[in-house]
This record gives C-alpha cells, structure tokens and sequence, in this order.
C-alpha cells in the first residue's frame, strides 16, 4: 500500500514537471556561415531567436539571422551592407525530444522557415539606393544535444531560399563580360541597371546555445 502511494505521488509531481519542460519559452543565439549561391564560400552569419516549445515534438520560434556582405563586397561586414532574414520556424522531432529529462543525448529534428530577407543597401549604389526586400523559404535539419534541462547546443544545416525580384538599380559600377566599368563615386555620371528576378540559395551551417526559460 506504502508502495503504491508512493509511486502515486511520484507520477502527480513527474507530470506536472514533463508538462512544464514540454512547454516553456527558450532563446538561441550563435553564428555560423549562410553562403548565397556557393556552400563553400564561408559568410559570416549571426542569429538570434525567440521561441517556444510546443509538446514534446515541436517549436516555434521567430529568427533573426545577419548574413555578412556577399564576397566581392565587403568580406564579413556584418554593417551596412549586410543582409537580414527575419522569419518564422517550425521545428519538427519525429518522437519526443523537449520533454524528454534525459541530457547528453542527441535529438535530431527537421525545420522549416519562412520570411522576408531585408536586402538593404550595397557599396556601389548611387545615393545609397536600396535593394528589395524578397521573400524567402527553408528548409533544414537541426541537431540537438541538451547539456542540462535548461541548456543545449544546437547546430543545423540549412538552405534559405530567396526569391529575389526584378527591380532597376542605379550604381557606379556595371560587371561587364570579363571586367567591372566604375564612374567616381559622387559624381554625376552612373549606370542603370535592370536586374531580373532570380532564385538565391543560401546555404550554410549555424551553431547556437539554446537556453530555455
């Protein structure tokens, strides 16, 4: 009898526990590379997010992702160059990873991610002109591995994909076949440009430190 109300009590005071770490709010933060249209030129990238866990298999969370100026550019500014991608993500765990007490073990989940990519300005622009923001999806598989109930490392490999739209630029500079034309910056003398619409994928590694609330 002793034993049964024991294992009773124990069960009242676990549920409420697993309830709770199943959901809570978390924060990530961290950096890695999100390269356009090339893997293996590395970009400097850096992200924050806010999110919370919803049962024992899912998240949601809202991202905010700095992608340093393209090569050719400005190298890893991360300033006024730079590229923002502010989303919403759905992570994805095919059994139960965030109720799950047991540490030191690694939760493999999927994610998928949609937004806009706020493009700002670039070095050549006339008058600081701005790009277009362009809408973006990815997609992702995100590795888990909890150092304590409260705090894992977290890593994910990645592709936003941004659809990027037709707009007309003015610069200082125009690629031609070969080689780049440059009129001085400031002057009076550019170039317009007419640039179509394309498909950008962005695709990277990023590494962050998961701390739930």
């Amino acid at each position: 009898m002793v034993k049964t109300v024991t294992t009773l009590v124990g069960c009242i005071l676990l549920v409420p526990c697993l309830g709770a770490q199943a959901n809570r709010p978390f924060v990530e933060v961290g950096a890695g590379t999100l390269a356009p249209n090339d893997p293996f030129v590395v970009t400097l990238a850096l992200r924050a997010s806010a999110g919370w866990v919803l049962g024992g298999q899912n998240a949601i969370t809202i991202d905010y992702t700095r992608q340093s100026a393209p090569k050719g550019h400005s190298g890893n500014d991360l300033g006024k160059y730079a590229r923002g991608f502010l989303g919403i993500a759905w992570e994805h765990a095919f059994h139960d990873v965030f109720s799950d007490p047991e540490p030191k073990t690694l939760q493999y989940l999927v994610r998928l991610t949609g937004g806009t990519i706020l493009r700002g300005t670039f070095p050549e622009a006339v008058e600081d002109q701005k790009l277009r923001n362009a809408p973006f999806v990815g997609l992702g598989l995100v590795i888990q591995y909890p150092l304590s109930s409260r705090v894992a490392a977290v890593g994910s490999v990645e592709d936003a994909i941004g659809f990027l739209p037709a707009e007309t630029v003015q610069s200082y500079c125009s690629d031609q076949t070969g080689y780049t034309l440059c009129y001085p910056q400031g002057g009076p003398d550019y170039y317009t440009i007419d640039l179509p619409n394309k498909t950008q994928h962005n695709l990277g590694v990023v590494l962050t430190m998961q701390f739930r609330l």
